[in-house]
């Protein structure tokens, strides 16, 4: 499955991320830092700018499962792409010290 596509297939997940990314209804949420809980029915993500929290996201584990290997397959093109690792957040804070 490519970075685009999903149940709805590449074509139709194009044509609605290009609408909603120009449509001023919709949110667009950026955060450098995601946080997560979990609980016996659904996960949550705090999503947080500089430690500020903008948005939480709620979904069943079903979902969780799918966004992260999306979001795997997206990266791991990416750094095929480039020939660069992308680093996490705990990679970075390890490489600087800042993490043990």
């Amino acid at each position: 499955m490519s970075e685009t596509e999903n149940t709805l297939g590449k074509d139709d997940a194009t044509d609605i991320y290009k609408k909603a990314s120009e449509s001023g209804d919709i949110p667009k949420i950026y955060f450098n830092n995601p946080v997560g809980f979990v609980n016996a029915g659904d996960i949550s993500i705090l999503l947080l700018m500089n430690n500020s929290p903008v948005a939480v996201m709620n979904m069943s584990f079903t979902v969780a499962k799918t966004l992260a290997a999306h979001l795997g397959s997206i990266i791991a093109k990416v750094e095929e792409k480039t020939g660069n690792k992308v680093m996490t957040i705990d990679d970075i804070g390890k490489a600087l010290g800042m993490i043990k």
